[in-house]
């Protein structure tokens, strides 16, 4: 039960981050950092997250579990999410889960990040500096109501709030290639099998 627990915060963090994350850059900067995240019932999760070649890849801990969420943004009409268990060496592709940890990267326009987004509308509210970045603060409108601070530098958003008071935000940032491994699923680890979680009945 723990393990499920975990793999469905997992992906509900993973879609929080993601929509803004991703919607709004020509491409993916190189870099670590840590991340916390408070979602709107007060759930609050952190982890490590590494960003390269396309790739993203989030590590957490709940419960005693560790989990590793692995997304392979090359093709952006269909990104490969796969999930990997620590403790139990398996891992498990997600079906469906890739497309909405990662949608469609957009032209992003320094002027005007929603250009690009149907319904939404933005402006920019100031500038201030997050956890060591200069950023511009920018108010969405619209399908996605949120507070965005994206870096000038890395055209990243390195806190966002959304609408229900969930907020997310990346801190001990570490700009630089990412080692590729990172991205692989481990030689040792066996693919997961949903029907034995529950005598071959599907969770």
């Amino acid at each position: 039960m723990k393990l499920r627990t975990v793999m469905l915060v997992t992906c509900l963090v993973v879609g929080l981050f993601a929509s803004a994350a991703w919607a709004q850059m020509p491409q993916i900067p190189s870099f670590s950092a840590d991340m916390q995240s408070t979602t709107h019932n007060g759930q609050n999760v952190s982890g490590k997250v590494n960003f390269g070649n396309m790739h993203m890849r989030m590590a957490m801990s709940m419960h005693g579990q560790d989990v590793v969420m692995i997304v392979d943004l090359a093709n952006t009409n269909n990104p490969k999410a796969t999930m990997l268990m620590v403790q139990q060496k398996m891992y498990m592709e997600m079906n469906g889960m890739g497309r909405q940890a990662a949608p469609k990267v957009r032209a992003y326009d320094p002027n005007n990040p929603c250009a690009s987004m149907e319904g939404t509308t933005c402006k920019k509210t100031g500038v201030e500096t997050v956890n060591g970045y200069a950023c511009d603060k920018w108010e969405f409108t619209g399908k996605e109501n949120q507070t965005v601070w994206i870096s000038q530098k890395m055209h990243f958003p390195i806190k966002t709030v959304q609408q229900d008071g969930t907020t997310t935000e990346f801190t001990n940032i570490k700009e630089g290639p990412q080692d590729p491994s990172l991205f692989a699923i481990p030689s040792d680890y066996k693919k997961f099998d949903p029907m034995g979680m529950a005598g071959g009945r599907p969770q």
